[in-house]
Protein backbone atom coordinates (compact mmCIF):
# COMPACT_ATOMS: atom_id res chain seq x y z
CA UNK A 1 0.00 0.00 0.00
CA UNK A 2 2.84 2.41 0.83
CA UNK A 3 4.45 1.76 -2.56
CA UNK A 4 1.17 2.39 -4.33
CA UNK A 5 0.69 5.62 -2.37
CA UNK A 6 4.19 6.84 -3.27
CA UNK A 7 3.66 6.01 -6.92
CA UNK A 8 0.37 7.91 -6.94
CA UNK A 9 1.91 10.89 -5.12
CA UNK A 10 4.94 11.08 -7.40
CA UNK A 11 2.79 10.74 -10.51
CA UNK A 12 0.69 13.66 -9.24
CA UNK A 13 3.79 15.78 -8.56
CA UNK A 14 5.15 15.04 -12.04
CA UNK A 15 1.97 16.25 -13.74
CA UNK A 16 0.91 19.12 -11.45
CA UNK A 17 3.16 22.08 -10.43
CA UNK A 18 2.78 21.74 -6.66
CA UNK A 19 6.37 21.88 -5.40
CA UNK A 20 7.36 25.10 -7.17
CA UNK A 21 4.57 27.35 -5.77
CA UNK A 22 5.16 25.79 -2.34
CA UNK A 23 8.87 26.66 -2.40
CA UNK A 24 8.25 30.16 -3.78
CA UNK A 25 5.85 30.92 -0.92
CA UNK A 26 7.81 29.08 1.79
CA UNK A 27 11.16 30.70 0.96
CA UNK A 28 9.51 34.13 0.78
CA UNK A 29 8.11 33.67 4.28
CA UNK A 30 11.45 32.38 5.58
CA UNK A 31 13.24 35.43 4.18
CA UNK A 32 11.17 37.91 6.22
CA UNK A 33 12.90 37.40 9.61
CA UNK A 34 16.32 37.42 7.93
CA UNK A 35 15.65 40.78 6.30
CA UNK A 36 14.37 42.16 9.61
CA UNK A 37 17.51 40.93 11.39
CA UNK A 38 19.76 42.38 8.67
CA UNK A 39 18.14 45.82 8.93
CA UNK A 40 17.90 45.81 12.75
CA UNK A 41 21.55 44.82 13.13
CA UNK A 42 22.64 48.06 11.45
CA UNK A 43 21.06 50.05 14.31
CA UNK A 44 22.11 47.71 17.11
CA UNK A 45 24.74 48.38 19.78
CA UNK A 46 27.32 45.92 18.46
CA UNK A 47 30.96 46.31 17.57
CA UNK A 48 31.38 47.01 13.86
CA UNK A 49 33.25 43.75 13.33
CA UNK A 50 30.40 41.73 14.81
CA UNK A 51 27.82 43.75 12.86
CA UNK A 52 29.72 43.09 9.62
CA UNK A 53 29.85 39.32 10.23
CA UNK A 54 26.17 39.06 11.20
CA UNK A 55 25.23 41.10 8.11
CA UNK A 56 27.11 38.80 5.75
CA UNK A 57 25.72 35.78 7.57
CA UNK A 58 22.23 37.12 6.79
CA UNK A 59 23.22 37.73 3.16
CA UNK A 60 24.38 34.12 2.84
CA UNK A 61 21.16 32.84 4.42
CA UNK A 62 19.18 34.88 1.90
CA UNK A 63 21.41 33.38 -0.79
CA UNK A 64 20.39 29.87 0.32
CA UNK A 65 16.72 30.82 -0.07
CA UNK A 66 17.23 32.57 -3.39
CA UNK A 67 19.04 29.51 -4.71
CA UNK A 68 16.06 27.33 -3.80
CA UNK A 69 13.91 29.63 -5.92
CA UNK A 70 16.45 29.28 -8.77
CA UNK A 71 16.37 25.49 -8.57
CA UNK A 72 12.58 25.37 -8.72
CA UNK A 73 12.45 27.92 -11.53
CA UNK A 74 14.87 25.69 -13.45
CA UNK A 75 12.59 22.70 -12.94
CA UNK A 76 9.65 24.75 -14.22
CA UNK A 77 11.62 25.74 -17.30
CA UNK A 78 12.11 22.07 -18.24
CA UNK A 79 8.65 20.92 -17.10
CA UNK A 80 7.23 20.52 -20.60
CA UNK A 81 9.81 17.83 -21.39
CA UNK A 82 10.56 16.28 -17.99
CA UNK A 83 7.67 17.00 -15.64
CA UNK A 84 7.47 19.22 -12.57
CA UNK A 85 10.02 17.41 -10.39
CA UNK A 86 13.82 17.03 -10.41
CA UNK A 87 15.11 13.48 -10.89
CA UNK A 88 18.65 13.75 -9.54
CA UNK A 89 21.56 16.15 -9.17
CA UNK A 90 22.01 16.09 -12.96
CA UNK A 91 18.36 16.23 -13.96
CA UNK A 92 17.15 18.60 -15.35
CA UNK A 93 20.18 20.06 -17.20
CA UNK A 94 22.17 22.74 -15.33
CA UNK A 95 20.87 21.49 -12.00
CA UNK A 96 24.35 20.45 -10.81
CA UNK A 97 25.64 23.99 -11.46
CA UNK A 98 22.75 25.48 -9.50
CA UNK A 99 23.37 23.01 -6.67
CA UNK A 100 27.01 24.17 -6.60
CA UNK A 101 25.62 27.66 -5.89
CA UNK A 102 23.66 26.13 -2.99
CA UNK A 103 26.95 24.89 -1.60
CA UNK A 104 28.47 28.37 -2.04
CA UNK A 105 25.87 29.95 0.26
CA UNK A 106 25.59 26.99 2.64
CA UNK A 107 29.32 26.90 3.33
CA UNK A 108 29.72 30.68 3.50
CA UNK A 109 26.86 30.99 6.02
CA UNK A 110 28.48 28.28 8.16
CA UNK A 111 31.85 30.05 7.87
CA UNK A 112 30.35 33.35 9.04
CA UNK A 113 28.83 31.53 12.02
CA UNK A 114 32.32 30.30 12.88
CA UNK A 115 33.81 33.77 12.37
CA UNK A 116 31.21 35.28 14.73
CA UNK A 117 32.19 32.77 17.40
CA UNK A 118 35.90 33.54 16.87
CA UNK A 119 35.31 37.30 16.88
CA UNK A 120 33.59 37.11 20.26
CA UNK A 121 36.61 35.28 21.68
CA UNK A 122 39.13 37.72 20.21
CA UNK A 123 37.17 40.73 21.47
CA UNK A 124 37.87 39.74 25.07
CA UNK A 125 41.68 39.63 24.83
CA UNK A 126 42.18 43.40 25.17
CA UNK A 127 38.57 44.51 25.64
CA UNK A 128 39.34 48.12 26.58
CA UNK A 129 41.18 48.56 23.26
CA UNK A 130 38.84 46.45 21.15
CA UNK A 131 35.76 48.33 22.38
CA UNK A 132 36.90 51.61 20.80
CA UNK A 133 38.67 50.10 17.77
CA UNK A 134 37.52 50.58 14.19
CA UNK A 135 36.29 47.89 11.86
CA UNK A 136 39.17 45.57 10.88
CA UNK A 137 38.91 45.55 7.08
CA UNK A 138 42.35 43.93 6.75
CA UNK A 139 40.97 40.82 8.45
CA UNK A 140 37.29 40.84 7.49
CA UNK A 141 37.75 41.33 3.75
CA UNK A 142 40.08 38.30 3.31
CA UNK A 143 37.80 36.19 5.55
CA UNK A 144 34.80 37.10 3.40
CA UNK A 145 36.65 36.18 0.21
CA UNK A 146 37.81 32.93 1.85
CA UNK A 147 34.25 32.00 2.92
CA UNK A 148 32.81 32.41 -0.57
CA UNK A 149 35.79 30.81 -2.30
CA UNK A 150 35.58 27.82 0.03
CA UNK A 151 31.86 27.58 -0.73
CA UNK A 152 32.53 27.58 -4.47
CA UNK A 153 35.28 24.99 -4.05
CA UNK A 154 33.09 22.64 -2.02
CA UNK A 155 30.28 23.09 -4.56
CA UNK A 156 32.67 22.10 -7.32
CA UNK A 157 33.94 19.10 -5.32
CA UNK A 158 30.45 17.74 -4.64
CA UNK A 159 28.36 18.55 -7.67
CA UNK A 160 30.80 19.03 -10.57
CA UNK A 161 33.82 16.87 -9.73
CA UNK A 162 31.70 14.12 -8.15
CA UNK A 163 33.52 13.75 -4.81
CA UNK A 164 30.24 13.79 -2.93
CA UNK A 165 31.18 12.33 0.45
CA UNK A 166 34.36 14.43 0.67
CA UNK A 167 32.30 17.60 0.28
CA UNK A 168 29.74 16.51 2.86
CA UNK A 169 32.54 15.82 5.34
CA UNK A 170 33.75 19.40 4.85
CA UNK A 171 30.21 20.59 5.66
CA UNK A 172 30.22 18.53 8.85
CA UNK A 173 33.68 19.73 9.91
CA UNK A 174 32.71 23.40 9.63
CA UNK A 175 29.42 22.96 11.52
CA UNK A 176 30.96 20.90 14.33
CA UNK A 177 33.85 23.35 14.67
CA UNK A 178 31.46 26.29 14.99
CA UNK A 179 29.50 24.56 17.76
CA UNK A 180 32.71 23.65 19.62
CA UNK A 181 34.27 27.13 19.30
CA UNK A 182 31.13 28.85 20.56
CA UNK A 183 30.87 26.45 23.52
CA UNK A 184 34.44 27.33 24.48
CA UNK A 185 33.66 31.00 23.89
CA UNK A 186 30.73 31.02 26.33
CA UNK A 187 32.81 29.58 29.14
CA UNK A 188 35.83 31.75 28.40
CA UNK A 189 33.82 35.00 28.19
CA UNK A 190 32.04 34.21 31.45
CA UNK A 191 35.30 33.55 33.29
CA UNK A 192 36.87 36.62 31.69
CA UNK A 193 34.00 38.87 32.78
CA UNK A 194 34.10 37.58 36.35
CA UNK A 195 37.87 38.11 36.51
CA UNK A 196 37.51 41.71 35.29
CA UNK A 197 34.60 42.64 37.54
CA UNK A 198 35.61 45.61 39.66
CA UNK A 199 39.17 45.55 38.28
CA UNK A 200 38.90 46.93 34.74
CA UNK A 201 37.42 49.96 33.02
CA UNK A 202 33.73 50.19 32.23
CA UNK A 203 34.47 49.84 28.50
CA UNK A 204 36.46 46.67 29.06
CA UNK A 205 33.75 45.09 31.19
CA UNK A 206 31.05 46.15 28.70
CA UNK A 207 32.95 44.60 25.78
CA UNK A 208 33.42 41.27 27.57
CA UNK A 209 29.79 41.27 28.73
CA UNK A 210 28.61 41.97 25.17
CA UNK A 211 30.82 39.16 23.85
CA UNK A 212 29.40 36.79 26.46
CA UNK A 213 25.80 37.81 25.67
CA UNK A 214 26.32 37.24 21.94
CA UNK A 215 28.04 33.87 22.44
CA UNK A 216 25.28 32.77 24.82
CA UNK A 217 22.54 33.94 22.42
CA UNK A 218 24.15 32.23 19.45
CA UNK A 219 24.63 28.89 21.18
CA UNK A 220 21.01 27.65 20.94
CA UNK A 221 20.97 29.08 17.42
CA UNK A 222 24.03 27.03 16.50
CA UNK A 223 22.73 23.92 18.26
CA UNK A 224 19.27 24.08 16.69
CA UNK A 225 20.80 24.86 13.31
CA UNK A 226 23.19 21.94 13.73
CA UNK A 227 20.29 19.53 14.34
CA UNK A 228 18.45 20.76 11.25
CA UNK A 229 21.62 20.44 9.21
CA UNK A 230 22.15 16.90 10.55
CA UNK A 231 18.65 16.02 9.28
CA UNK A 232 19.53 17.45 5.86
CA UNK A 233 22.93 15.71 5.88
CA UNK A 234 21.36 12.31 6.60
CA UNK A 235 19.29 12.78 3.46
CA UNK A 236 22.35 13.88 1.48
CA UNK A 237 24.48 10.94 2.65
CA UNK A 238 21.66 8.49 1.89
CA UNK A 239 21.27 9.89 -1.62
CA UNK A 240 24.97 9.99 -2.52
CA UNK A 241 25.62 6.51 -1.12
CA UNK A 242 22.64 5.04 -2.99
CA UNK A 243 22.37 7.27 -6.05
CA UNK A 244 21.36 4.49 -8.42
CA UNK A 245 18.38 3.68 -6.18
CA UNK A 246 17.19 7.23 -5.47
CA UNK A 247 17.74 8.78 -8.92
CA UNK A 248 14.42 9.20 -10.65
CA UNK A 249 11.05 10.31 -9.36
CA UNK A 250 11.85 9.26 -5.76
CA UNK A 251 14.60 11.89 -5.68
CA UNK A 252 11.94 14.62 -5.64
CA UNK A 253 10.86 13.67 -2.11
CA UNK A 254 14.43 13.67 -0.80
CA UNK A 255 15.00 17.02 -2.49
CA UNK A 256 11.82 18.39 -0.88
CA UNK A 257 12.77 17.41 2.68
CA UNK A 258 16.40 18.49 2.21
CA UNK A 259 15.60 22.00 1.05
CA UNK A 260 12.68 22.50 3.45
CA UNK A 261 15.12 21.75 6.29
CA UNK A 262 17.59 24.32 4.96
CA UNK A 263 14.94 27.00 4.41
CA UNK A 264 13.47 26.44 7.86
CA UNK A 265 16.97 26.59 9.35
CA UNK A 266 17.50 30.05 7.80
CA UNK A 267 14.30 31.36 9.38
CA UNK A 268 14.86 29.56 12.68
CA UNK A 269 18.39 30.91 13.11
CA UNK A 270 17.43 34.53 12.51
CA UNK A 271 14.29 34.39 14.67
CA UNK A 272 16.08 32.82 17.62
CA UNK A 273 18.96 35.30 17.50
CA UNK A 274 16.50 38.21 17.47
CA UNK A 275 14.64 36.68 20.40
CA UNK A 276 17.65 35.70 22.54
CA UNK A 277 19.97 38.71 22.16
CA UNK A 278 18.67 41.66 24.19
CA UNK A 279 20.20 44.47 22.14
CA UNK A 280 19.16 42.97 18.81
CA UNK A 281 15.68 42.27 20.18
CA UNK A 282 15.29 45.91 21.24
CA UNK A 283 16.49 47.07 17.82
CA UNK A 284 14.00 44.77 16.08
CA UNK A 285 11.11 46.00 18.23
CA UNK A 286 12.10 49.61 17.58
CA UNK A 287 12.20 48.87 13.85
CA UNK A 288 8.75 47.30 13.98
CA UNK A 289 7.56 50.34 15.92
CA UNK A 290 8.75 52.67 13.15
CA UNK A 291 7.09 50.46 10.53
CA UNK A 292 3.83 50.57 12.50
CA UNK A 293 3.93 54.36 12.75
CA UNK A 294 4.58 54.60 9.00
CA UNK A 295 1.63 52.28 8.38
CA UNK A 296 -0.62 54.41 10.57
CA UNK A 297 0.38 57.54 8.66
CA UNK A 298 -0.28 55.91 5.30
CA UNK A 299 -3.44 54.11 6.44
CA UNK A 300 -4.70 55.82 9.61
CA UNK A 301 -7.82 53.69 9.76
CA UNK A 302 -5.82 50.48 10.11
CA UNK A 303 -7.22 48.30 12.89
CA UNK A 304 -4.47 48.36 15.53
CA UNK A 305 -5.14 48.48 19.27
CA UNK A 306 -4.15 51.57 21.28
CA UNK A 307 -2.04 49.41 23.59
CA UNK A 308 -0.02 48.11 20.64
CA UNK A 309 0.50 51.64 19.30
CA UNK A 310 1.72 52.91 22.68
CA UNK A 311 4.01 49.90 23.14
CA UNK A 312 5.82 50.31 19.83
CA UNK A 313 5.98 54.10 20.19
CA UNK A 314 7.68 53.64 23.55
CA UNK A 315 10.18 51.19 22.04
CA UNK A 316 11.01 53.54 19.19
CA UNK A 317 11.63 56.46 21.57
CA UNK A 318 13.75 54.38 23.98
Amino acid sequence: EMTAFLDTLLDFLVRIPVLQPFFFIFTSLCSIPIVILLVATQKCALHKNCRYLISFWCISLLGVLLNEVQLNALTLAWAAERGFIPRGVLEPPLRSEFLAIHSLFYVSSSCFEMFIAFERLISTRNPHIYHVSRIHWAVLAPLTVFAYCLGMSVGYIIYLAGYHITGLLIYNTIDLSTLLINTIGIRYCKVRYESLYGKASLNARYQVKEAYDMARAMHPVYFGSFLLKVFAMVIAYAYFLLMSFFNGELYALMDLFYFVAHAFNCAFSSVFLMFLHKSIRQSVLALLGRLLRTLLVVAPDTSVSDTTKKYFTMLEES
